[in-house]
């Protein structure tokens, strides 16, 4: 498999993806999916900027997903995809993403969200979405850093 991780983080590249994630995971490529950002050309120059150079960045919106997802489960490089929100990761699976796991690890807070894990929110649409992907057979679990020990998503 190609793509190592689809982890859903509010931040999408910080620190901890450029300085554990990536380098834990030995990750060529960096998948950004999220229609905002894509269509947000300052976004993305941000991105970019703080991008790791050794690696390659894509960004896209979600009709891209069902073609990126089918060329990144079948070529060499290892692949992260980084997201936002619950509903992207369940177009991943939808889309057919052989990885069967899914991190949680960063969503903030709002008004519409209540605490799930530690510094983790979600509103209840957001965990009603959850657990359909966990129904799906996906392993959904918490784990903010690589050494950290995973905790599992409990509906």
């Amino acid at each position: 498999m190609s793509i190592k991780m689809i982890r859903i983080d509010d931040r999408l590249i910080h620190g901890q993806i450029v300085t554990a994630w990536a380098k834990n995971l030995q990750i060529d490529k960096i998948w950004i999916v999220d229609d905002g950002v894509a269509k947000d050309d300052f976004i993305k120059g941000i991105m970019q900027m703080v991008a790791p150079s050794d690696r390659e960045l894509i960004i896209t919106g979600l009709d891209d997903i069902r073609r990126l997802v089918e060329k990144f489960d079948n070529e060499p490089d290892n692949v992260l995809i980084l997201i936002k929100f619950p509903y992207v990761a369940k177009e991943l699976f939808q889309a057919g993403v052989k990885l069967k796991e899914l991190n949680i690890g960063g969503m903030g807070a709002g008004s519409d969200r209540q605490k799930l894990f530690k510094n983790i929110s979600a509103s209840q649409s957001e965990k009603d979405t959850l657990k359909s992907i966990q129904d799906m057979g996906v392993n959904v679990y918490f784990q903010v850093t690589p050494d950290e020990k995973r905790s599992q998503f409990v509906y």
